[in-house]
């Protein structure tokens, strides 16, 4: 299994598309603060529209995904010029809003007589694990998919795929059939995987671990620990396995934001957090699968990277599963 592949398994991600929005005139919308590991996500099928988080305001248009790794809060606006006034949480120049839950998302609407901008608003769920991606993001990022018209349209041949998703969730998300919800969790998913691979192969990530997956040297580290975490792992052996110098090697990761070593403790620590939330293993077992030789050594070694010891990071796990479990989503409940 390749080093993305085997670092989404890690981060287990879930997606959803929470809202189809076609909205005309001088409007916008504020979107608040994400909660951690919450990443909300803009793909753009048709329009324009301005984005900001207090600075100057990024144009975006049909076939830009917006992608928000830390959850920053940000306000989308119409491009058009008008007088504003808030109607339900969208500042719109004219006509009333409408909502209506169509069985998988929610329809806004917002008539004008303007070009409406048409877009579907999601959110990726990493939970606890997704420092090991998110940590060295950007706030704010836009992935470019090409082409103009709407988001069907003929893009960039590197990017069709891409866009192919993007309307195949379009489609489930306008016209919902028997099974839509789970079709678009699994394409929501997907969409959040093929994302990341574009960013990586665009070099748009400077830092971190993707950065480093960007890099043809360095990526083979990744793909070592990735595959082998228990490994006595040294920075003689890591630059090894990528064919350079230890001295290379050590100044290749500085220049990316991380040490050989935190690389090798970070893709430990979320492996093991994958196994404890199986549920499966006993705590000794995931500290030998991961690399330690000392069952003590890997709770230290968790404790400082999670904040809390193994047992207890299963609990809650444990406690959030059944919490989920128990509880239906407010559409389901109305």
């Amino acid at each position: 299994m390749d080093s993305l592949s085997e670092l989404v398994r890690l981060l287990a991600p879930s997606g959803t598309v929470d809202l189809h929005c076609r909205v005309a005139g001088a409007w916008s919308a504020h979107n608040a603060q994400a909660a951690p590991g919450h990443v909300p996500y803009h793909a753009i099928l048709d329009g324009q529209a301005d984005v900001s988080m207090g600075t100057e305001p990024l144009r975006v248009a049909a076939g830009d995904v917006l992608l928000f790794p830390h959850g920053a809060a940000h306000t989308l606006s119409g491009v058009h010029g008008g007088s504003k006034t808030r109607v339900a949480g969208v500042r719109q120049e004219a006509g009333p809003e409408s909502r209506r839950f169509n069985g998988v998302v929610t329809e806004v609407t917002v008539p004008g007589a303007a070009e409406p901008l048409d877009i579907l608003c999601g959110t990726f769920v990493l939970g606890s694990a997704a420092d090991v991606l998110l940590r060295a993001l950007p706030e704010m990022l836009c992935v470019k998919t090409g082409g103009t018209g709407e988001i069907g349209g003929n893009g960039d041949a590197g990017l069709g795929w891409l866009r192919g998703l993007i309307g195949m969730m379009h489609v489930e998300a306008d016209a919902p059939g028997p099974g839509s919800a789970a079709i678009i969790a699994d394409l929501s998913t997907a969409l959040f995987t093929v994302l990341l691979r574009t960013l990586i192969a665009q070099g748009a990530v400077s830092h971190g671990v993707m950065a480093l997956m960007a890099d043809a040297r360095m990526a083979r580290a990744v793909d070592a620990v990735v595959r082998h975490p228990e490994r006595p792992w040294t920075v003689d052996s890591l630059a090894e396995v990528c064919n350079v110098s230890r001295a290379t090697l050590a100044r290749r990761f500085a220049q990316l934001g991380i040490t050989p070593l935190e690389l090798v403790t970070t893709l430990r620590m979320e492996r093991a957090a994958r196994l404890l939330r199986r549920d499966g293993l006993s705590a000794a077992a995931v500290a030998e699968q991961c690399g330690y030789a000392s069952q003590a050594a890997f709770g230290r070694v968790f404790t400082q990277h999670f904040g809390v010891g193994p047992g207890a990071y299963r609990r809650q796990h444990r406690a959030l599963r059944s919490a989920r479990a128990t509880t239906l989503p407010p559409e389901a409940a109305a």
